[in-house]
């Protein structure tokens, strides 16, 4: 498992698409992060957070409230290519 050395990192949840055709449903989340990169995310658990919360990362892991979250691998874009990732998704 990849350790996060970095500084805390935090991203503010912009979109929440729920792909409810599928078994068990699956949301995509979009977000924005302080850094000024994007990306495209989805939850191990296939959570849905809410538009306009916080998620962050510290040496822990990735946090959302009080929940301790895996996500699914994801990359750090900018905003056009989160734009066109998260359209993709339908």
């Amino acid at each position: 498992m990849k350790k996060h050395t970095e500084k805390r990192k935090a991203g503010s949840i912009l979109e929440v698409r729920c792909l409810c055709s599928s078994t068990p449903n699956v949301c995509i989340h979009r977000v924005a992060f302080d850094d000024g990169k994007y990306a495209v995310v989805r939850c191990v658990t296939d959570v849905c957070l809410v538009p306009g919360h916080t998620l962050t990362r510290d040496a822990q892991g990735w946090h959302y409230d009080e929940l301790i979250l895996k996500l699914l691998p994801f990359e750090y874009v900018g905003q056009t290519e989160s734009d066109r990732g998260f359209a993709e998704y339908q």
